[in-house]
């Protein structure tokens, strides 16, 4: 069977250059209003989890309300759209995971992106990283999802896929961001600067750019 496991992150980026000290925020105490953390997926899966466990810390330690709200579709361009459009001044964030890097490279390369995910967005801190793995039937000639992508785009096959997981089953109650929690759902909580979490999606972006191309699902 071949298989590959390798971690993803679930990260926290904000609008423009909200959280590296506008004059807004240097005349005022921040947070002097409430955060909000919008999640690109659906209510219940382990990057919604996340965000209502950092948004739960967030609030205790900062003494304001922190809010998560969910804007799925579109493999997270609608959500990170909305947080790339919100006022650049750290109150809007975006709780993103593997998915995000994906979409953005491809929805770029077909030139059809709502926003510069270069210029539009700023990283803030790594959350969590989650175990991932893919496997596929052993009769498929293929050790890698570089080999893959070449396989399906020189036979034209048609496959299915799916993913299952924990995180839509937990329910968290208790202190936010408890380290059992991270554990019982496969999540190991790291947190990082804001210049670890934009070198690691831009290496991720990059790693994808070239699998997109080759599967050709950029349009």
């Amino acid at each position: 069977m071949t298989k590959h496991r390798r971690a993803f992150n679930a990260s926290l980026v904000a609008a423009g250059m909200g959280l590296m000290g506008s004059t807004a925020l240097k005349s005022q105490t921040f947070p002097a209003k409430p955060i909000k953390i919008i999640v690109p997926f659906p209510v219940g899966g382990t990057t919604d989890l996340v965000a209502r466990m950092v948004a739960q810390r967030m609030s205790q330690s900062m003494g304001q309300a922190v809010t998560v709200e969910n804007k799925a579709g579109a493999g997270g361009a609608i959500g990170a759209d909305t947080v790339a459009k919100a006022a650049p001044d750290g109150y809007t964030m975006l709780m993103h995971n593997l998915t995000f890097p994906m979409t953005s490279v491809a929805q770029t390369l077909a030139g059809r992106s709502p926003f510069n995910v270069d210029t539009d967005l700023i990283g803030v801190s790594i959350s969590v990283f989650v175990p991932f793995m893919w496997t596929a039937h052993p009769s498929v000639p293929a050790r890698d999802l570089r080999e893959l992508a070449q396989l399906l785009r020189s036979q034209k096959l048609e496959y299915n896929y799916g993913s299952t997981g924990p995180g839509s089953a937990m329910h968290v109650q208790g202190e936010a961001f408890k380290k059992e929690a991270q554990v019982a759902m496969g999540a190991e909580p790291v947190g990082s600067s804001a210049a670890a979490q934009d070198e690691i999606f831009k290496r991720q972006m990059n790693q994808f750019r070239p699998i997109i191309r080759e599967m050709n699902i950029e349009s």
